[in-house]
């Protein structure tokens, strides 16, 4: 690792659980001990061939298994394009099963990432070919304009979503552009989960929208999770903790660089890390 990585290391580590599986359990156990749960993610994404995609399978599998070992609360996240999806539907669902086989028996839940629009319809559809069978989870993010229109097929097929605003950048034809489009668009897909969903996460560190979500679940009677990307506003993560299931992103692994660029690439993203890098 050169100087300037590992300089930016030293930065990313509020969001980066660290290189390696045992710098990522470290931070794991230290999460859990304050009542926070996991989403554990090896980072790796847009692969192309079937080796890399292997290796990263490799990763996944061994994550499950020492999260197991070391009876770590939380679960885990996988991106599509990290475990095939690029390359072939029929490969991408014999990873995606494979993994879900082995967190059945470590007993815990596998969400699927949302990555870019190109691969949004089939990440849609090989999820919902299995979710029936096994925990799992998908991620949808609100900013884009068909997702409440996804939220409505995944629900009717008893899915269980985790909601974002979304990182990744797309055109105006795709998705809102505007913060307050995206606001908008993000509590009405809130409401339809609060109206039809039995199981659901709302995954901001937007205050106003987690109070409007804390005040339906009173309302509602409805329990459900909250999740937050670690190092990015943990005095309020730990608040909800108290009396919240509250779930912490937390992403790993040699790519920690490519996952950083990302998240500051989005403007709404990067003010918050500053922030949070800021306030120590």
């Amino acid at each position: 690792m050169s100087i300037i990585d590992s300089l930016g290391m030293l930065i990313a580590r509020k969001w980066i659980a660290g290189v390696d599986l045992g710098h990522a359990m470290r931070e794991a156990k230290k999460y859990n001990s304050k009542k926070e749960n996991v989403i554990m993610n090896y980072l790796g994404e847009d692969l192309k061939s079937k080796k890399l995609v292997e290796q990263n399978k490799g990763q996944i599998l061994a994550l499950l298994d020492r999260m197991h070992s070391e009876k770590i609360k939380g679960s885990i996240a996988v991106k599509p394009t990290q475990i095939g999806i690029a390359i072939s539907k029929s490969y991408f669902a014999a990873n995606y099963s494979e993994i879900l086989e082995k967190a059945s028996v470590c007993e815990f839940t596998v969400w699927l990432d949302m990555e870019q629009f190109e691969y949004v319809k089939g990440t849609i559809d090989m999820y919902l070919r299995f979710c029936r069978k096994y925990d799992t989870g998908i991620c949808i993010q609100a900013k884009l304009r068909q997702s409440l229109k996804d939220i409505q097929r995944i629900v009717k097929q008893n899915g269980r979503i985790r909601l974002v605003k979304g990182a990744y950048k797309y055109t105006n034809a795709i998705s809102f552009q505007e913060k307050q489009e995206v606001y908008s668009n993000y509590i009405k897909c809130m409401d339809y989960l609060f109206a039809h969903s039995k199981k659901f996460m709302i995954a901001t560190h937007d205050e106003r929208i987690i109070n409007i979500a804390r005040n339906k679940e009173k309302k509602t009677g409805k329990k459900i999770q909250f999740g937050m990307l670690k190092g990015i506003r943990p005095q309020l993560a730990a608040k909800l903790a108290e009396s919240e299931d509250m779930n912490i992103y937390m992403p790993y692994g040699e790519q920690w660089l490519e996952y950083s660029m990302r998240r500051l690439s989005e403007w709404e993203h990067a003010k918050i890390i500053l922030r949070s890098i800021m306030q120590g």
